[in-house]
């Protein structure tokens, strides 16, 4: 399993609310230099991207993805996203192992719902990579822009 794509994504999708709307507020703080497109059912934009309804509404796979939204809608996109192609998914939705034994049941259906695809989460922030500029993380992270260095790849 590769994470280039995930880690230096050219294209990159996001799903849900307001916390996807902050990942992208994120992205373009940090320049990030790529496409990023938007998923949404009912918005017509979010933070100034316009929003597609579904992900099959998508004209490509994106290298990654931010889904932001619950439990269960995060296990049925990261299946759809493994069959698209995705480069890998930041799934930071609540609900799963942390919440006990019913809970554990659906971490173990996302991780096959991803069938090999990287995932980063459940309930997790994301990462933020200086260097190529990308922050699918849906927080303020006092970043800057860096030519060398190093990457931030926390798990919340």
């Amino acid at each position: 399993m590769s994470l280039a794509r995930l880690l230096r994504p050219r294209e990159i999708a996001v799903v849900g609310g307001s916390a996807a709307a902050e990942a992208v507020r994120q992205c373009r703080r940090l320049g990030f230099p790529g496409r990023i497109r938007a998923v949404h059912p009912r918005h017509r934009e979010l933070a100034g991207v316009p929003c597609v309804p579904r992900l099959a509404d998508l004209p490509a796979a994106p290298d990654a993805a931010f889904l932001a939204v619950n439990a269960v809608r995060t296990l049925e996109l990261v299946e759809e996203l493994s069959a698209m192609g995705a480069g890998g998914v930041v799934a930071f939705a609540s609900g799963f192992a942390e919440t006990g034994e019913e809970g554990a049941r659906r971490q173990a259906a996302l991780r096959r719902a991803a069938a090999g695809m990287p995932l980063l989460g459940p309930n997790c922030h994301g990462f933020v990579h200086a260097l190529e500029r990308v922050a699918l993380w849906p927080d303020q992270h006092g970043l800057r822009p860096l030519e060398r260095g190093v990457a931030l790849l926390p798990q919340s």
